[in-house]
């Protein structure tokens, strides 16, 4: 008498297990997809990786490299270049950014850019943002012949009005003769200083110097540590 009952409860089981094996079976399908789905998007962004750090490295390289479009020594960038920096000076100096959306930020702010970047590779160099500014010096020659300059400028504009009866006719720079006329300098003179030392103009003379009959104009440096980032997306 008890077997049918056995029978019964054992289809009963089997018949309540269908649907959830079903849904298990929905589940996996979903769940491998998934996997199949991922692995795919994985392989893709592995692929297209190394190649957009190759371009987003070499485009960095180039913006910072001496003869670069940027600098004006190796990793020092000119102030007035990276602001006339645009798309075009971009695609014309890094031609792998006509291929590929390009961004350049300097300081956390972009200065140029080709395409659209969503997300990409980003590399950063370490630069140095040079500035210049022009100063004027009125040195007090009453009681020395010389006036310093700081190092870094790379050139100033000498202005000598003697006054009756006061003849200049050498001007040094450090160790170099840069200016000179025996009978007598008169007026503004273009002179080259080696930027990596500092110059001290010294002027040969006969008589007497006053404030203002000498200026020199000088083009100051100022400059910052910044962090120049280019993202290639691919």
């Amino acid at each position: 008498m008890t077997a049918p009952n056995r029978r019964c409860a054992h289809s009963t089981r089997a018949q309540t297990s269908l649907p959830a094996l079903g849904i298990a079976l929905v589940l996996l399908t979903v769940v491998t997809g998934l996997g199949v789905a991922m692995a795919d998007t994985a392989i893709a962004g592995a692929d297209r990786t190394p190649d957009e750090r190759r371009v987003a490295a070499a485009i960095a390289d180039r913006l910072v490299a001496t003869d670069g479009p940027l600098a004006a020594r190796s990793n020092v960038l000119n102030k007035s270049r990276v602001d006339d920096f645009d798309q075009s000076a971009l695609e014309e100096s890094a031609p792998p950014a006509g291929e590929y959306a390009v961004s350049v930020e300097l300081a956390d702010e972009e200065i140029a850019r080709s395409g659209t970047v969503h997300s990409g590779t980003r590399i950063s160099r370490l630069v140095v943002v040079e500035s210049r500014e022009q100063r004027t010096l009125t040195p007090d020659l009453t009681t020395t012949d010389a006036v310093m300059l700081p190092r870094r400028s790379a050139q100033a504009t000498v202005t000598i009005d003697p006054p009756a009866g006061t003849t200049v006719w050498t001007v040094r720079a450090n160790d170099r003769v840069v200016l000179h006329n025996r009978s007598g300098l008169d007026g503004s003179y273009e002179v080259p200083l080696v930027p990596y030392e500092t110059t001290e103009l010294r002027f040969q003379r006969a008589g007497r110097l006053e404030p203002g009959n000498v200026t020199v104009a000088y083009d100051a440096p100022q400059s910052t540590k910044e962090t120049l980032v280019v993202t290639v997306d691919a």
